[in-house]
């Protein structure tokens, strides 16, 4: 019987072979970049890892967890604090994901969505625009980030953008507690139609969707910033795009690098004839809800081409736990 550790193991070994192979297709000037940047802010880099792993394994503890529902009584009421259980969720290192499990009172089971914000992204979120072509971050501090994402979520609520509705929160420890919406992400449903080269029934209601609830974003004046198609998620049920990652959402005009940062990943998932449908039906659905500029959306992806093979990679790193990347890391 295969277990846990060599599952993971074998995982991590796929994963450091596309890594490579990433690599491999930067170009030079990119990866000097980075790699510059890497050893120039090192130590820092370092600090903000262990930090990180250090409370992702403190909020691994169920107590710790117990505790959370305890100061927050009002907002879980009628929940079995004891009936919790916790499951980390895939996301990388900039946060640390986990789905709360729960009974209520009346044996009905309730799942949350929890995001404990870490010294990591914060790492990232400062340092991102020195490498690459990403936005510098007004308020990159890790309780700057969890302040403008719960502000941001009750803002875009009020205004009947779908985002998972905020339960809880505690400002002193950075971590928000949102409902559980229940979906597929944008970018699985990219990589699956990656994989057939065709759009499939009810496909091209995701992409659609995801355009018109960007513009529609973009109308009430804000910007998203990191439009990552692995952060939407899309509920068939209610035939809606729910915009989860609001860490960078703001009032500064990025709305040309948020159509072209969301369209860059369409093309690291897609390719061919799919990709420029796709990237075709994407934009016509922004633009009848509201404005763009094209020519502009264009000099961004011009941007980004070069940095596809790094996009590509942070995806695979986001298939991982915080966890389960600092045990590939360390396992011989």
């Amino acid at each position: 019987m295969t277990t846990r550790r060599e599952k993971l193991r074998k995982r991590f070994a796929a994963f450091r072979a596309k890594f490579a192979g990433h690599l491999l297709r930067t170009h030079p000037r990119v990866i000097l970049k980075i790699l510059a940047g890497t050893l120039l802010l090192f130590p820092w880099l370092v600090v903000s890892l262990l930090m990180s792993f250090s409370r992702v394994a403190h909020w691994r503890k169920i107590s710790v967890c117990k505790d959370f529902l305890k100061r927050h009584a009002l907002a879980f009421d009628g929940v079995d604090r004891e009936s919790l259980t916790v499951e980390s969720v895939s996301g990388g290192v900039s946060n640390s994901n986990q789905i709360w499990h729960c009974h209520k009172s009346n044996g009905e089971e309730i799942r949350f969505f929890v995001k404990i914000f870490l010294a990591a992204g914060s790492f990232w979120a400062k340092h991102l625009a020195f490498v690459s072509p990403f936005p510098a971050i007004y308020g990159g501090k890790t309780h700057e980030r969890f302040t403008v994402d719960m502000v941001s979520r009750v803002q875009l609520t009020e205004l009947g953008v779908p985002v998972p509705r905020l339960i809880a929160y505690d400002a002193v420890e950075k971590v928000m507690v949102t409902e559980h919406i229940v979906g597929e992400t944008v970018d699985s449903i990219l990589e699956r139609i990656g994989v057939r080269q065709t759009l499939g029934p009810g496909d091209e209601a995701v992409i659609r969707q995801s355009a018109i609830g960007l513009a529609r974003i973009h109308r009430a004046g804000y910007s998203l910033i990191d439009t990552q198609p692995v952060n939407c998620i899309w509920v068939p049920v209610e035939q809606k795009v729910y915009f989860t990652d609001l860490e960078f959402c703001g009032r500064q005009d990025k709305r040309v690098w948020d159509i072209g940062f969301f369209l860059c990943f369409i093309a690291v998932r897609l390719s061919g004839s799919v990709r420029q449908e796709v990237r075709s039906l994407f934009l016509e659905s922004y633009k009848n809800e509201h404005k763009i500029d094209l020519a502009s959306v264009s000099e961004a992806g011009a941007q980004l081409q070069e940095y596809m093979p790094i996009f590509q990679a942070i995806l695979d790193i986001r298939s991982f736990t915080p966890e389960e990347l600092f045990e590939g890391l360390i396992a011989p």
